[in-house]
């Protein structure tokens, strides 16, 4: 029981780490995706028998953002088909971040409903000044 779950050596009272139900000495206990070594204190993560670092956990698991490309690690908006940093998805006139009421352009771009109604009255305005 006492054996490193690495390389099966008896672990006596050297220092040892805990993880996925083994004890490992502590330069052996190593992610199975990147082969980075797991520090005491780091998180590890056991997913399926294998054992992740943080970093391959994440991109393993997380949905990435349509808008940055970067991996989400905490909350998220869905909108369109695709997962977004909640500030990633933003009003294309005012950048503020979009909530749950908001409209689709034709040109695909979204907006807030103030926005969409500014947009609106900027369009009658313009078609009014042009000359016919």
């Amino acid at each position: 029981m006492n054996e490193c779950g690495y390389c099966c050596v008896k672990i006596g009272e050297e220092p040892a780490l805990l993880a996925n139900g083994k004890m490992w000495h502590i330069h052996h206990l190593m992610c199975d995706i990147c082969n980075c070594r797991i520090n005491d204190g780091e998180r590890c993560v056991p997913q399926n028998g294998i054992i992740l670092c943080q970093q391959c956990h994440i991109k393993t698991t997380r949905p990435v953002c349509k808008g940055c490309g970067d991996f989400i690690t905490s909350n998220l908006c869905e909108a369109l088909n695709s997962t977004w940093h909640p500030t990633c998805f933003q009003c294309s006139v005012c950048q503020k971040p979009l909530e749950q009421n908001f409209y689709q352009l034709p040109n695909k771009m979204c907006v807030h409903s103030d926005c969409y109604w500014q947009l609106q009255l900027r369009i009658v305005v313009c078609k009014d000044i042009i000359p016919q």
